[in-house]
């Protein structure tokens, strides 16, 4: 038995944390050195969580988990939607309503994209473009049948 909604719950789980990575790093800014920009004290956690989140879900998107069913992609709007609560509860500068509303975008656009790239949804466009061909090869047919009746009709007008 397979249970879809572990990794519905992880999914969501995930977003929500790296939402939470987000709006820390965005709170405690950045320390600038020679080098550059670096991680504050105090924002190694924050950090770490926009490291870590999205690797496991790049690979359950990468291993096809969604492509079967895109119902199961609405765990990315189930985490996005309180991890930007948790953004806007840390703060309400520009920075937060950024990452607030990039997750909010991460969450709709995640399931709307897999809905139109599941195995159905691309039977059916392979469907229509083999629909499309073959009414093209039928129209260069027609064309090329019509040139050839002009052909012999010009061939029998000019040889009368």
């Amino acid at each position: 038995m397979r249970a879809g909604w572990v990794g519905a719950v992880l999914t969501a789980g995930l977003v929500l944390w790296f939402g939470w990575g987000l709006a820390g790093l965005v709170s405690v800014g950045c320390d600038w050195d020679a080098k550059g920009c670096g991680v504050p004290e105090g924002g190694g956690k924050y950090f770490a969580a926009i490291m870590a989140a999205p690797w496991p879900l790049g690979i359950m998107v990468k291993a096809g988990l969604y492509r079967r069913d895109w119902r199961r992609t609405l765990s990315y709007p189930a985490g996005a939607v309180p991890g930007a609560a948790v953004t806007l509860g840390m703060g309400t500068s520009a920075g937060h309503w950024t990452v607030a509303t990039l997750l909010v975008l991460i969450g709709a656009l995640v399931p709307w994209l897999a809905r139109y790239n599941s195995d159905a949804v691309r039977e059916v466009r392979r469907q229509e473009r083999e629909r499309r061909a073959q009414e093209e090869r039928r129209e260069r047919a027609r064309v090329r049948r019509r040139e050839r009746r002009r052909e012999r009709r010009r061939s029998r007008s000019s040889a009368t």
